[in-house]
């Protein structure tokens, strides 16, 4: 008994290393091959950058906006409800900016980008790979991953850090609203306390948030997009396993990067 869950702990463990190098492979891919472009590959890459953005992003501001802005005050409700008993009011937005900009935004954001892009370029990929898309570009001669990985990859960074922005300021605009309704707040004590809250280790942790989920996101589901073989029944589980395992890197590289950020 012990050696055979030993046994599949054992292949638990080789099964996420093979999935990390597979991901960091493909990084590697990217990297390279948007090094090596060409004007006119620039050009393509470009304007499919320019629509993956327009789907991550822009067509995602609408549940990010109201997500913000009713986590923002729902958050700061909860704070005041614990503060208001030690008469520490005076730090509640402190409290709400180091909570929305450290962990909040950048967690919020990135499940909002796996729901609705994570899961559409795992789908994507998949039927890419079994409609044999992949296969004749690969035999014409042409590298399918400038213009298929390395959009997804640009446009899932440059989406995830504007919603980032996006959300931080709604969500503490949401705040405020709420402060202001219950506390004789004025919007200039509100900014003044946030300045003090908001130094260069919230930027710094955001910052890298962004640029590590942006690229996490991307790579993980079209990775797990890439893995579908033999018939549509895979597409369904490739999707689940994308967005479970997109979801679980997420909060343990946000763990890492606090841990070794405010430690």
């Amino acid at each position: 008994m012990p050696v055979r869950w030993a046994c599949g702990v054992g292949a638990k463990v080789r099964h996420a290393f093979a999935l990390l190098g597979s991901v960091w492979w493909l990084l590697g891919k990217c990297v390279r091959s948007g090094l090596r472009l060409s004007r006119e590959q620039r050009r393509v890459v470009l304007a499919v950058t320019r629509i993956q953005i327009r789907f991550t992003a822009l067509d995602a501001l609408p549940l990010c906006v109201l997500t913000a802005l009713l986590l923002g005050g729902i958050t700061l409700l909860q704070v005041f409800a614990q503060l208001s008993a030690f008469g520490a009011e005076r730090h509640i937005s402190q409290i709400l900016a180091q909570l929305v900009i450290r962990e909040l935004g950048p967690l919020m954001v990135g499940i909002l980008v796996i729901s609705r892009s994570g899961t559409a370029m795992a789908t994507e990929m998949a039927s890419r790979m079994l409609s044999g898309e992949l296969d004749s570009l690969y035999v014409s001669g042409v590298d399918p991953i400038p213009y298929l990985l390395v959009p997804r990859l640009l446009g899932g960074v440059i989406s995830v850090f504007s919603l980032v922005i996006v959300f931080d300021t709604v969500a503490l605009l949401g705040g405020f609203l709420v402060a202001w309704l219950r506390l004789p707040v004025s919007f200039g004590f509100f900014l003044g306390a946030l300045g003090e809250a908001i130094g260069r280790r919230e930027l710094t942790a955001t910052f890298l948030k962004c640029i590590v989920f942006g690229i996490a996101i991307p790579l993980v589901c079209t990775s797990f997009g890439l893995r579908v073989r033999r018939s549509t029944t895979e597409i369904p589980q490739a999707v689940t396993k994308a967005s479970v395992v997109s979801l679980a890197v997420l909060l343990l590289a946000g763990a890492i990067l606090s841990v070794l950020i405010y430690a």
